[in-house]
């Protein structure tokens, strides 16, 4: 022992801890990846629409959690913080000329909302394990995916997989409240780094167990567009008075008209676009008279849109929408009111800009007494990923690798995810996440009860696992 020297034990000590650390994450399992999921629920990193409500220790406590939890991640891949709380890593890949892939997902999750602790099962940030589910705010959107991706890194480094193209991992801090702070400055950041992505990969698209369109096998939905937003405000001013002498219309009535006519006059429903190339992807799987009618779409149009405008999620995928949600007016049964004002919110189809809804509002409304306004930063509709592009192509081989009972369909997602930001560095945007959910769940997420199944988590992270192995 006297020739023992310190210096030559701290390589071997470290090449030990490292095969250990290795081999322990390689035999990570669907408890481990449940118990990871379950501990990053109960960080209540919630985003409010004022900054001043977001208790930002909390965000850097998770991030002190992931270090700790992920230490090959944290020891082989660069991480920054950029804008104090969104994570951006890089996993440099051995071609420099290739083209990069981007995984995104959010930290933040939404408040519960008042009045509902109670209706839940567990607690929403107790991320208890039971019935065979990891419970809690977060687990569907989108704190699921983000440890499903840090996961599988983990596991591949632990493996010893090393990328031929570079891998960003981009984790936002402010999804739920339009992405500003956190993707933005992400995508901001890559641009000016001259990054150029194969695809990015976000949240949204899902796996439909369940009876979609009459379909009997799972569908897997990939988003390759999101519609555009745009609330606009009707108002009306008139002179008041005491409401025994009332003129034939009151405020209140003239803005009643003006949004009875906007819902009596839609937008036009199109099935050009993505609505189409949805369509012909599931019409192998679809019940005898709609692959008819979807075969036959150049004579049978009218009636396969009149067929879609009667379902709500169906109607949505091939117009803009039109939604009166706030109305005000009034102080007193007796006074005619002096203003009513009302907010109509539009989901923008591709192919419709903001621009012409304002317009087309106007017209359709045709009365000089309501006056109509954009709130708000309205957002254009994105645009229309190709389906045969080469990162389309990896995400669906993927999903055939692993969900191979699936049908795989591009689709149009009604709402934002943070990917729309990246189209500065990427044409090739995408949006989905392995998760199984049925029609009971589509309500959790954002809701009561939000939930992901131990053994669908474990499928989440085989999926991102071999997506990076797939790109290569």
């Amino acid at each position: 022992m006297k020739n023992f020297k310190v210096r030559e034990f701290f390589p071997v000590a470290l090449a030990v801890l490292a095969t250990v650390m290795s081999l322990t994450a390689a035999a990570a399992g669907p408890d481990q990846a449940a118990e990871s999921l379950s501990q990053a629920v109960q960080f209540q990193t919630i985003s409010f629409q004022d900054p001043a409500q977001v208790d930002q220790s909390l965000f850097l406590a998770f991030h002190e959690f992931l270090a700790k939890r992920y230490p090959l991640v944290h020891q082989r891949l660069k991480k920054e913080m950029v804008n104090g709380l969104s994570l951006l890593y890089t996993w440099e890949g051995s071609d420099p000329q290739a083209r990069s892939v981007i995984l995104c997902a959010h930290i933040d999750v939404v408040p519960i909302a008042p009045g509902t602790m109670a209706d839940w099962t567990y607690p929403p940030f107790s991320g208890q394990i039971a019935e065979g589910f990891i419970w809690g705010r977060g687990t569907m959107d989108d704190k699921g995916s983000l440890i499903a991706i840090l996961e599988a890194v983990e596991n591949l480094l632990a493996q010893g997989f090393e990328p031929r193209r570079t891998i960003y991992l981009a984790f936002g801090q402010d999804e739920e409240v339009g992405g500003a702070e956190g993707a933005v400055k992400m995508a901001e950041l890559l641009a000016a780094r001259g990054v150029k992505a194969e695809y990015v990969l976000d949240e949204s698209g899902v796996i439909i167990d369940g009876k979609m369109l009459g379909i009997s096998k799972p569908v897997a939905v990939v988003g390759i567009a999101e519609k555009g937003y745009l609330s606009v405000e009707l108002k009306v001013k008139t002179e008041g008075g005491h409401s025994s002498m009332p003129p034939p219309h009151t405020a209140i009535g003239i803005l009643a008209g003006a949004i009875v006519r906007l819902e009596n006059h839609p937008f036009p429903a199109r099935l050009e676009g993505v609505p189409e190339k949805t369509f012909v992807a599931l019409k192998p799987e679809l019940p005898g008279y709609m692959r008819f009618a979807i075969g036959n779409r150049w004579l049978l149009s009218g009636v396969i849109k009149k067929m879609l405008s009667g379902i709500d999620a169906t109607n949505a995928m091939i117009r803009t929408t039109t939604a009166a949600t706030i109305i005000a007016a009034g102080t007193k049964e007796n006074v005619l009111p002096q203003e009513a004002r009302a907010v109509v919110n539009f989901r923008l189809l591709p192919g419709d800009s903001v621009d012409q809804v304002v317009e087309r509002v106007k017209q359709v409304i045709d009365d000089s007494r309501v006056s109509v306004e954009a709130l708000g930063t309205p957002r254009e509709a994105s645009a229309i990923t190709d389906t045969n592009s080469e990162g389309y192509g990896i995400v669906k081989r993927t999903i055939g690798d692993l969900f191979p009972e699936a049908v795989v369909t591009p689709l149009l997602v009604l709402g934002g995810t943070d990917s729309r930001f990246y189209d500065q560095v990427s044409d090739c945007i995408l949006r989905f996440i392995p998760m199984r959910v049925s029609e009971e769940d589509q309500k959790r997420a954002h809701g009561t009860n939000e939930r992901v199944a131990v053994d669908n988590f474990q499928e989440m992270v085989n999926f991102y696992a071999q997506v990076v192995k797939n790109s290569e």
